[in-house]
Parts: structure tokens; C-alpha cells; sequence
């Protein structure tokens, strides 16, 4: 491999230089890591054997591990050696798996979990038995080759080290509650824009220790959290699983000193821990949390933040400290904020948010499609989003929801995340999600999926009374859980009508806005 020479154009480069600055900042998770030294030897070890089975730089291979420990060590030692990756969700059902990996179409398939190397048998690519990758150790089923192009015997391996900005690094799939999962090809450059944004707006040091607990095949703990950390030479730890009991208790032991967090996951620490959960910790800053969190939490500064893989990661971002007042009012988390230097935004007349990159390789370089990458943007640069927002007094951007997520009823679209923080307040009821259903004169009509039908019948009632007539539930349907995606925890609302119904309560309406009957 080419010595490097000090200049940070890739994610090898990256590396290098993190591990020269801090050999021996925390790389790993919880329960296993080491020093970003040692992590490099095992990862360097890897690398070579990867490239002994036929992997050279610039081929692709799919990684499905179990946990992020796994991810961690592969992700390096792909970086390392200029392999294109693309990480995948284990949890996913095994033919969508399957169907994915047909769409991605790799070298080979790498595997960390016993399970999965059972049912997954009947690839027809080459496995590459990842299991002991910490040990530095990986085997292949069968001699990896390439006919021609990047990853062929002929083709000359320099390793990750000669990347350009330009190269695709890795392959994250979007979550699928829309479709099929889509393969977001993201680049050196995004990568590394993405890390010094992060590591820039939440000021990481070297002494830092950068606590991402999130499943690692999503570009918020991988980019936010690993990438972010070896930008300022921080340690970065992640998890085996995401414990809502264990979190503080993790981060105590850990020593963490920043928290890379997802909505849901805020959400939930919110609602099942305190104050008493968390003191002794050192946590002084958190990503993607309000100002409730901060000073129930005793955390200093955090960020609310809107962005996607496909819109350079995290896009826009604004720092709020314990005691600010919600500066909007939609939008889970009222995502928004001021956008990235490199970044420029702007609502279309339709009301969808489009981002385009000032600088290269910020955004993502597009979907990779028949084993092509194709770009997703307009003629004129810009991404669409698929997100509805709007711009605040000053010109910041304000994520209101989804449109493919969205309801409208009579004309009036429905502000999903509105309703349900007002449900939550003025009802009482925490585990639950609204959806539409189609209605023969209103168009869609609402429905309130809830899992225990305990709740006030009272409350639920006034709660329903204060909303607009277009906002009210026309059906209160009881089921035993809520659809979540398996990484992140977010509730996909497409699937909460495969759910089988525990019962199903009516609400009717009389002429007044003040008659409203759920009959039980």
C-alpha cells in the first residue's frame, strides 16, 4: 500500500491520521474495544486477507452483521482497503434480504452471525465467514474474481490510501417503509464533509469519547458518531444493542462525553428514565435531542438537526441549550435549523424541501440501480426530498413531515406529529400512532392505533374535542404492538393496518364540535 503522506482526501487516509494523533482513543463498543491502534493492526490484517481473496479496491461486497461491534471492525478494514460496502439491516426479513442483495449484486457477502450463515446458505455469491474478523481472521467459501473492471486480477490495488474524494466508500440502504429498501451510494468526500460538520458544530477534542448507541448500518451513528470522532481523533464507542434501561449506565462506565442519538431514542429515554438515571454521567453534549432532554438530563448543549443520507447526512442543524423554548412548533423534534456552509435549501410551490450541494461530493452521488449509480438530481442540482417544510422569520428550514407519509383529509393535510404530541399531553396515552385509511367522501379519514385501550375514556374524549373537525380520528383501533423499523425504532405507519386488531372502537360525531361519543 502507498504510505500516507499526512493529506486527508479519503477515509483511509482518515484513519491513519486519527490513529497518529490518538493511538490509543476507544474504538469498539461497551462490552469490547480497544485502542484505535490496536483496532488498525486487526483491520490492516483484514485488509490483506480480503485482498487474498480476490476483494480488491473498488469492488463491492454487502456486510449484514449482528451487531455493531461487527460493523465497526469491517467498516475499517473496508475503508481501509478501498472497498465499496454496503451495510445492511440483519433484522430484515431473509427474502427482502435476499431481494436486496440481488439488487447490489456484490462480489461476495460478508456475515458475522451464525444464524445468518444458515439461512443464507443458498447465495450465489461467495460468503466471506466474517465471524472472526475481531481476531482479524475472515474466510471465503470460494476465490473471489472479478472478469473485468475495478476488483479484477489485472486491475492494479493501491488500497483505500489512493481514494479520490469521489469514490464511493459505502452503500446505506433507506429504512423501506415506502418500498424496497434503495442502496444510497455515499462517497469519500460526503463522508468526510459530514464528519467535520459534526465534529465542528458539537466542538470534539481528542480527550472526547463519542457514545453512538444506534445500529451501525444507518448513516446516523456511522457518520455522526464513527466518522465525526476520528475527525478529531476522539474515541467512539458503540453498542451491542440499544438498552433504554442500560443507557445511562453505559455511558457512565464508558466515560462518554457526547451522545449521538435518533428521535425515537431521545423519545423513549424520556419517557422511561430521570434525572436519577443519569447523574454521575459526563456528557456535555448531545446530537438530535431538545431542550427538555439537556436539562432533565443535565447535559450542557445539544442540536436539534433535519437532513437524510441522501441530503449530505445532517443538512441543517441548530444548537439548543436546556431552557430554550421551542422555536417552531411542527415537526418531530422541530427538525431545522441553518444550513451547512456547503449546503443550500429552498421550498418548492408544492411545499417540498429541495437541497443542493455548494461544494462536491457533499450530497449523495445517488442510487445504485442494475449496478449503476445514477444521480437523483434535477436538472438544475437540486435533491428532492420527499419532506414538506417551510422556512421560519429568518430564513431557517423547518422539517414539517413526510408527504408520502402524509394525510389529507377534506383537502387539509394533517400534521401528523402535531396530533400525536397533542394526544400524548391531553390524553395520556404514550405507545401509539396515527394513519390514514381511505373514506369514501373525506378522501382518507384518520385512525388512532393504540396497544392498550385503558386509557380515560374521558380524556381521550376532551383530547379529541380541542383538535380541528379535519385532525379527529374516525376509528380508535387496538392493537398488540406497533410496527417499528428494527435499527432506529421508528414506528412505519404503512404497516399498521397488517397489524391483526385486538378490538376496534368507534368514534361518532354529532352536529356540534363538542358532541363526540367513543363507544367502547
Amino acid at each position: 500500500m502507498t504510505a500516507f503522506n499526512g493529506q486527508v482526501n479519503n477515509l483511509a487516509q482518515l484513519i491513519h491520521w486519527a490513529v497518529e494523533r490518538a493511538p490509543d482513543a476507544v474504538y469498539g463498543v461497551d462490552t469490547a474495544h480497544v485502542g484505535m491502534r490496536d483496532a488498525l493492526l486487526t483491520a490492516n490484517m483484514l485488509s490483506g486477507q480480503l485482498l487474498a481473496h480476490g476483494i480488491r479496491a473498488r469492488s463491492r461486497i454487502a456486510f449484514v452483521g449482528a451487531t455493531s461491534e461487527h460493523y465497526l471492525i469491517m467498516w475499517m478494514a473496508t475503508q481501509l482497503s478501498g472497498i465499496e460496502v454496503a451495510l445492511l439491516n440483519p433484522n430484515l426479513p431473509r427474502d427482502l434480504l435476499h431481494d436486496m442483495l440481488e439488487d447490489l449484486n456484490p462480489l461476495a457477502v460478508a456475515l458475522f452471525d451464525d444464524t445468518l450463515m444458515s439461512l443464507l446458505n443458498d447465495v450465489q455469491w461467495p460468503v466471506i465467514d466474517a465471524r472472526r474478523a475481531w481476531d482479524g481472521v475472515v474466510d471465503c467459501s470460494s476465490p473471489v474474481v472479478a472478469t473485468d473492471g475495478p476488483g479484477s486480477p489485472d486491475a492494479p490495488d493501491t488500497g483505500g490510501i489512493d481514494c479520490t474524494e469521489t469514490d464511493i466508500a459505502c452503500y446505506v440502504h433507506t429504512s423501506g417503509t415506502s418500498g424496497r429498501p434503495k442502496f444510497c451510494a455515499l462517497s469519500h468526500g460526503y463522508f468526510l464533509r459530514l464528519g467535520r460538520f459534526v465534529s465542528d458544530t458539537l466542538g470534539y477534542a481528542a480527550n472526547d469519547v463519542v457514545f453512538a448507541p444506534m445500529p451501525m448500518f444507518h448513516i446516523n451513528p456511522l457518520g455522526y458518531g464513527v466518522v465525526s470522532a476520528w475527525t478529531a481523533a476522539a474515541g467512539v464507542l458503540g453498542t451491542q444493542k440499544f438498552s433504554v434501561s442500560r443507557f445511562w449506565d453505559i455511558a457512565k462506565a464508558t466515560g462518554a462525553t457526547s451522545i449521538v442519538l435518533h428521535f425515537a431514542a431521545m423519545k423513549m429515554l424520556m419517557e422511561k428514565t430521570d434525572r436519577s438515571h443519569s447523574d454521575g454521567h459526563r456528557i456535555r453534549s448531545a446530537l438530535c435531542v431538545n431542550a427538555e432532554f439537556l436539562e432533565r438530563f443535565n447535559v450542557s448543549i445539544g442540536t436539534t438537526a433535519y437532513g437524510s443520507t441522501e441530503a449530505g447526512g445532517l443538512c441543517h442543524m441548530w444548537h439548543v441549550r436546556p431552557g430554550d423554548a421551542s422555536p417552531v412548533q411542527e415537526g418531530p423534534l422541530f427538525y431545522g435549523g441553518r444550513a451547512r456552509f456547503d449546503v443550500e435549501a429552498k421550498i418548492s410551490e408544492s411545499g417540498e424541501i429541495l437541497v443542493r450541494e455548494l461544494a462536491p461530493n457533499t450530497l449523495f452521488s445517488g442510487y445504485l440501480k442494475d449496478g449503476v449509480v445514477v444521480s437523483a438530481l434535477d436538472e438544475d442540482r437540486w435533491f428532492h426530498t420527499g419532506d414538506r417544510g417551510r422556512l421560519d422569520a429568518v430564513g431557517g428550514l423547518v422539517f414539517i413531515e413526510r408527504m408520502s407519509e402524509s394525510l389529507r383529509v377534506n383537502g387539509e393535510f394533517v400534521p401528523i406529529d402535531y396530533v400525536e404530541r397533542h394526544l400524548e399531553a391531553a390524553a395520556g396515552i404514550r405507545e401509539f400512532a396515527i394513519w390514514g385509511r381511505p373514506h369514501a367522501i373525506s378522501g382518507q379519514q384518520v385512525v388512532l392505533w393504540v396497544t392498550d385501550d385503558g386509557f380515560d375514556p374521558a380524556r381521550m374524549t376532551e383530547a379529541i374535542q380541542m383538535l380541528p373537525k379535519f385532525m379527529r380520528p374516525g376509528e380508535i383501533v387496538v392493537i398488540e404492538r406497533l410496527p417499528r423499523d428494527s435499527g432506529v425504532n421508528k414506528i412505519q405507519r404503512r404497516r399498521l393496518s397488517e397489524e391483526p386488531p385486538v378490538r376496534t372502537l368507534a368514534v361518532t360525531y354529532g352536529p356540534s364540535l363538542a358532541d363526540v361519543r367513543i363507544d367502547r
